[in-house]
């Protein structure tokens, strides 16, 4: 155990302004309850908030107390709830030091110092054992014999074959049987001495085998009847010893001792007869008396009264003073409120009214200005104001302007709009003069600029042919073998119309006769309607057969000696060569019978993401647990998977797995196998209510090979549920068995020593 684990040290945090934030301090519930302080000081109370889960998740918890303690900067709280594990989220402005970590601080240094010097004892008492280690002669004497492996090769080297043993024997005239007897003679045939073997110093008495010295080893009964005084401890009484830690947490504890100061101040302070006698003495001198229920009790219960003694009066609340004539209230509470009239307390609404006057109080800049103002001067200034807003009586600028260019203007007269300034005596003149209709044009009609009539146009048109002659040819067709000469007459394209010598040529097999290329070739007048194309036969009869190789479409009809049927060849499709291939399959006749020739029970099934395991929050057996799998078909197939729903309410807990209850809320199941032989893996969340702590963040295992092979549940430590408090039985530690390790308690001085 280290020291984090015997003084449970808390990292502190320094004090500052604002406040730390401190996240699921977890605590552990014994019997539905903890209680203690907090693990950080100076706690913001109304902060603290409880919940079942980490991250503020899970069910708020609100039955808690606080409970002030003598240290007043620690919390105390006080938890009552029904799960086993609650977190804590609070502020807190920082840590206080306090002598108990400066006592712990220095329990840790003693311990350390202790465990140091408990080393160092060891290790000199090792370094002191003759027993456990050799010296320099003993090691010189041994390395000189040859090792085990040495002597195995040196057996080998004087094995000799058959043909040297046989020289030997007839060298030496020994037999065969005499070389055995004596290889195998086990009574010192040579008369070794110890001396000669490096054991010299070895007494001639039996030695304890390895066995009875580790017995004797671990015999922890005192065989050698050792005594307390001779291990130093003669002055020690036979009693059980309080524990380092025990002696630690005693000698920590604040409560049960006190300090030095805490002494001084004990000491200095009244015994009970002293105080009675103080208190005694008080009562005579006090002025203060006990209350009585009205005024008029004052009478009756002080009949005799000093000057200075004081009473409170219940009903009223009001405090009397007596002043040596009459009872004289003296309370705040007895003072009437304040009017025009009389002085007394001032209420709160006054005082608010106060403070808002007292808030707005300013001080004007121009208030020696202000101070010559008069009425019959304010009289004046409205006066002057109502002047100066009178419309009627003023005019605008605009007005102003306007009236200051009357003298460039001239009187309106009626029935005339001028709106311009630019109208001039001379334009005036120039519209008079301007005879009526004078927007009619009259065309002259002399010989020079006289129009054609129609007669003339007619005699006109027809000179062209009159006076050309037979310049003009007569129509023709489109004909591409005539042409127009040069005297307007159309002639044919032939040699000697044009002009041109006929050349001399020959022809060879190679060329055809206009009849032969008519009876061999298709001409242009005989394709008529069906078009004109550029394949060449080159193209359309690639082997010369004067057959066409292949045509884009022909008539069904037109093709003779096509077979009556058609069968197939084997041949593939690609998903995209299917013009009509389905996007899904339909929610009927969809259904396959195998996958691969694979069933559907030779598959892995998940079952849900999110399964009712049982449907309510009763706790079962792990009979009953395969019964309810059963009912979910988990044996169907050879693998199935589902996950409980996130619904303590809604999934039932397994009680019986020998590691804490199951909450299979949140869990995945698997199954593997049928039900006669099975395996079931349940992995559970890292929080539950209802299960155990033990149970979360874990892997069980339940196989199920039938009755007689003892089923039963296995847990798998991992890295997130091992270490203290996991119940896991490991073989070492660190490669160490537990044997190498000092016992707990019931040490010997056997143990002390190393042997």
């Amino acid at each position: 155990m280290g020291l984090k684990q015997i003084y449970n040290f808390i990292a502190r945090l320094n004090k500052r302004d604002n406040p730390y934030t401190i996240v699921d301090e977890q605590v552990i519930l014994t019997e539905g309850k903890w209680e203690g302080f907090l693990a950080h000081d100076q706690v913001i109370e109304k902060t603290i908030e409880i919940y079942t889960l980490p991250n503020k998740e899970g069910e708020r918890v609100f039955a808690y107390t606080l409970d002030k303690k003598e240290e007043v900067w620690k919390t105390y709280l006080k938890v009552f709830s029904q799960s086993e594990v609650l977190y804590i989220t609070y502020e807190t402005y920082g840590d206080t030091v306090e002598a108990e970590d400066i006592n712990q601080l220095q329990g840790a240094a003693y311990y350390l110092e202790n465990f140091i010097e408990n080393v160092k004892n060891k290790l000199h008492s090792h370094d002191e054992d003759k027993v456990r280690h050799i010296t320099g002669k003993e090691r010189e004497s041994w390395n000189s014999r040859a090792f085990q492996k040495d002597l195995e090769v040196t057996n080998q080297n004087l094995q000799m074959t058959n043909e040297n043993l046989e020289a030997t024997n007839q060298n030496l005239g020994l037999t065969q049987q005499e070389l055995l007897s004596h290889k195998n003679a086990k009574d010192n045939p040579h008369a070794v001495t110890k001396h000669q073997v490096g054991l010299g110093n070895v007494e001639d008495i039996q030695q304890a085998s390895k066995a009875e010295f580790i017995l004797h080893k671990e015999d922890l009964s005192n065989p050698h009847q050792v005594t307390k005084a001779q291990v130093g401890l003669g002055n020690l009484d036979n009693i059980q010893q309080a524990s380092k830690v025990e002696f630690n947490t005693h000698t920590t504890d604040n409560i049960k001792h006190i300090t030095s100061s805490e002494r001084n101040n004990w000491n200095d302070k009244y015994t009970k007869a002293e105080v009675d006698n103080k208190l005694a003495s008080l009562e005579t001198k006090i002025d203060w008396k006990e209350s009585v229920a009205t005024f008029e009790d004052i009478a009756s219960t002080y009949p005799n009264p000093v000057d200075g003694w004081t009473v409170n009066v219940k009903d009223t609340d009001y405090t009397y003073r007596y002043n040596g004539t009459e009872w004289v209230v003296i309370s705040a509470n007895a003072i009437p409120k304040a009017t025009s009239q009389v002085d007394g307390l001032m209420a709160k609404e006054d005082k608010t009214n106060l403070e808002d006057m007292n808030n707005k109080k300013h001080t004007h800049s121009n208030k020696s200005l202000i101070d010559t103002l008069t009425q019959v001067l304010i009289n004046n200034w409205n006066s002057a104001f109502t002047h100066i807003s009178d419309a009627i009586k003023h005019i605008t600028a605009t007005e102003r302007t306007l009236w200051n260019t009357v003298s460039n203007k001239v009187d309106k007269v009626s029935g005339k709009g001028l709106s311009t300034e630019d109208y001039t005596t001379a334009e005036k003149s120039k519209l008079s003069s301007i005879e009526a209709n004078a927007n009619r044009y009259v065309h002259p009609n002399d010989a020079g600029t006289r129009h054609v009539t129609d007669a003339e146009k007619t005699i006109w048109n027809g000179k062209a042919n009159a006076s050309h002659g037979n310049h003009v040819p007569a129509t023709q067709s489109a004909n591409n073998k005539k042409f127009l000469r040069c005297d307007n007459t159309w002639q044919d394209v032939t040699p000697g119309n044009i002009g041109a010598a006929a050349l001399e040529h020959n022809h060879d097999s190679r060329y055809y006769t206009e009849s032969e290329a008519n009876a061999k070739f298709v001409s242009k007048e005989d394709l008529g309607a069906a078009g004109y194309g550029d394949m060449t036969k080159a193209i359309y009869d690639t082997n010369n057969s004067g057959i066409v190789d292949k045509a884009e479409s022909v008539a069904w009809d037109g093709i003779t000696g096509k077979p009556p049927t058609f069968p197939p060849s084997a041949h593939t499709h690609t998903k995209s060569q299917i013009s009509d291939f389905p996007t899904s399959l339909p929610a009927n006749g969809g259904n396959a019978d195998t996958v691969d020739g694979l069933h559907a029970s030779s598959f892995t099934r998940v079952h849900s993401g999110s399964v009712n395991f049982g449907g309510n929050n009763k706790e079962i057996t792990t009979a009953e647990f395969k019964t309810l799998l059963t009912t979910m078909g988990a044996f169907k197939q050879p693998h199935w998977i589902a996950r409980g729903s996130w619904s303590y309410a809604t999934n039932q807990i397994i009680t019986d797995s020998g590691f804490g209850k199951i909450h299979l809320a949140g869990c995945v199941v698997e199954v593997i196998g049928t039900s006669s032989a099975y395996t079931i893996r349940i992995s559970t969340p890292t929080t539950a209510s209802g299960g155990s702590s033990s149970t979360l963040n874990c892997e069980f295992m339940y196989v199920d090979n039938g009755t007689s092979y003892s089923p039963r549940w296995s847990k798998i430590w991992t890295s997130n549920n091992d270490g203290g408090g996991s119940g896991m039985d490991a073989d070492t530690v660190d490669g160490k068995h537990a044997s190498d390790f000092l016992p707990k308690k019931g040490l010997t001085w056997n143990d002390l020593k190393g042997v």
